[in-house]
């Protein structure tokens, strides 16, 4: 794996979020072109399965991580320990989230005050979603085991297949292809529930047999309680990292919910614009962060060390290239997607934002990652408590409402609390104290 090259291992990655994203857009076009009822109740349904795939996605962090470094130090058996253990734990939650759904799904849709007219259609859709975390909690591991092992282009082509299942699925139960009549909300839980399941058993085939990986079934049943302490070591500060975004996230919307729909819509908007921009540097702080965790198990610490400076290096070129061509073209951008003009005059000054906000926000991932990698987490974590809390709330508030900055002032606090957390941790990296937070393999 070690001999894979930061872009053989990144480009796929990419993709592969890519297309993720794109599946969201592409359902989301779909429904919104037959009912705007439907859009509604996928939208409820979509929030309460994506809190969900989040809390699969730490222990994935942590295997990964745990599973390169004892790769690194040639501690096969210990590696697949570690595959089986993920899968078992991950499947368990998955089992609990899904009963969670089922018992309890009412309450959660009251909780979000989930309009009377929307409800039952958000219930059923809510349901079928259920069946789909369990897959998605097994997909999330072997997945991500296929990147350390450096067969990312399988997983890559795995979700391709499964979102052109979907999409066909969709296309069949939506738009009446074949003489099925329009099924709604039912039709696309059915196509979703069906790509989802060929895509969980096109990864168990090329983990288990195409990559040859040893199934042992007591393994699963068995699992390593130290195994899983060295995941949930790393995978625990990386989901509180990620949970604690989301909470200073919807804080900070709901300052640009004060300033009106206008800025709302703008917000929806740019928001999608950043998270493309931002892919290109968040592939390869996951190519990097396998590549820095192989080296570090194996103890090659300087070598681990120029590594994160080099994938640094270009994710910086690569993201300054990217938002330069974004902003050169924003006229054109926001012609094909926006038709209020108020809008686009919000929109326009965050392009020339972006441009010194998108390298900064580069840099922290990629350092974030490369501690991350090294077992390193609790650090990053705090900082994020600190800079997201100190900083970006503040001074969003500050900019944006009480000196009227609107959307631009909000962006502003991004901007400084990227850039400030991205410094703090390269120099953290820099000092090599990550050196002695290396896993007790």
């Amino acid at each position: 794996m070690i001999n894979k090259s930061l872009y053989s291992l990144s480009w796929p990655i990419f993709i592969d979020i890519f297309l993720h994203f794109s599946m969201l857009l592409i359902n989301t076009y779909m429904v919104s072109y037959l009912s705007t009822s439907y859009l509604a109740s996928m939208g409820v349904g979509n929030q309460i399965f994506d809190f969900f795939i989040t809390l699969f996605s730490f222990i994935s962090v942590g295997c990964s991580i745990v599973i390169a470094q004892y790769l690194g130090a040639g501690k096969k058996e210990q590696s697949i320990q570690a595959i089986h253990t993920a899968i078992s734990f991950n499947f368990l939650l998955g089992c609990i989230s899904s009963a969670i759904i089922l018992c309890f799904g009412r309450n959660i849709l009251n909780f979000m005050n989930t309009p009377n007219h929307l409800f039952n259609q958000s219930f059923f859709y809510l349901k079928k979603l259920a069946l789909c975390l369990i897959l998605e909690s097994i997909s999330i591991i072997t997945s991500a085991c296929l990147r350390v092992y450096g067969r990312s282009q399988s997983a890559m082509f795995v979700t391709l297949i499964s979102n052109l299942i979907i999409i066909f699925g969709n296309l069949i139960f939506l738009f009446g292809f074949f003489g099925i009549h329009n099924q709604g909300l039912i039709g696309i839980s059915y196509s979703t529930l069906i790509g989802r399941t060929i895509s969980l058993f096109a990864l168990l085939f090329l983990l288990f047999i195409r990559l040859k990986i040893k199934f042992v079934p007591h393994f699963l049943f068995g699992g390593s309680k130290k195994i899983l302490s060295k995941m949930l070591q790393v995978g625990l500060p990386s989901a509180g990292e990620n949970l604690v975004w989301t909470i200073h996230y919807m804080i900070i919307y709901s300052f640009i919910g004060m300033m009106g729909e206008k800025f709302m819509a703008a917000q929806t908007l740019y928001f999608q614009i950043s998270l493309f921009i931002m892919l290109f540097g968040l592939s390869i702080s996951i190519g990097n962060e396998i590549i820095v965790g192989y080296l570090v198990g194996s103890k090659k610490f300087e070598e681990a060390y120029s590594t994160g400076m080099k994938s640094l290096k270009v994710g910086f070129i690569v993201t300054v290239l990217v938002v330069f061509l974004f902003w050169l073209f924003k006229i054109e951008i926001l012609r094909s997607i926006v038709q209020d003009e108020d809008v686009t005059e919000i929109l326009i000054p965050l392009f020339l934002l972006s441009v010194f906000l998108e390298p900064g926000r580069t840099l922290n991932i990629i350092m974030v990652n490369s501690l991350r990698a090294t077992g390193d987490v609790n650090f990053p974590f705090l900082i994020a408590v600190f800079s997201m809390f100190g900083i970006a709330i503040p001074l969003s508030y500050l900019f944006g409402i009480v000196m009227k900055m609107g959307l631009f002032g909000i962006w502003t606090g991004f901007l400084i609390d990227e850039w400030i957390r991205g410094i703090i941790n390269s120099i953290r990296w820099k000092s090599k104290k990550w050196e002695a937070k290396r896993l007790n393999l």
